[in-house]
């Protein structure tokens, strides 16, 4: 009878034992497993327009906008920059070619602020734009179409009052 208590406790002493060290085992594998998923955005389809875009200067976010266009295109300290969804691009004129970037990579101007939020000061300031036509006095340029220049490419100065480096001038 000593020998089958022996043998009971010995028994129950091993499964609790092993009940113990099974989670310290699992979460050691668990530990050790991991999951690396790449997701290649790859480049948007090519913005097509017919001719260059005009960029209205946005106060608000000190920042140029393409308007009359249907593409949501930013320029700001000699960049383009693309939105497709949800995605953040950049290029060298404002039918790219066009550079994934990082929403945390992008200038301040364009994450200090909501994408719904520059889209309504830009279709305010558009709005001005068509009313006011060639007597528009806001700050403005034709967009430049071009190639990866490390942002360096700059307004052309075709606009009204466009000085050629997206900070125009205003009439006096």
């Amino acid at each position: 009878m000593k020998r089958q208590i022996l043998k009971t406790a010995l028994i129950l002493g091993s499964l609790t034992l092993g009940s113990l060290a099974l989670p310290a085992a699992m979460s050691v594998a668990s530990a050790a497993t991991q999951v690396n998923i790449n997701v290649n955005i790859g480049p948007p389809p090519p913005v097509i327009v017919h001719s260059a875009p005009t960029m209205v200067y946005l106060a608000e976010p000190g920042l140029y906008a393409a308007v009359g266009v249907p593409y949501d295109i930013f320029f700001f300290s000699g960049r383009y920059y693309y939105l497709r969804g949800n995605d953040w691009f950049w290029g060298g004129g404002y039918g790219g070619p066009w550079t994934y970037i990082e929403y945390k990579a992008l200038p301040p101007g364009f994450r200090k602020y909501k994408v719904e939020r520059l889209k309504d000061y830009r279709e305010k300031q558009y709005v001005i734009y068509r009313q006011e036509g060639t007597k528009y006095k806001g700050q403005h340029f034709a967009a430049v179409e071009g190639k990866h220049d490390n942002g360096n490419s700059q307004g052309n100065g075709n606009g009204s009052n466009g000085n050629g480096n997206g900070k125009g001038k205003k009439d006096k």
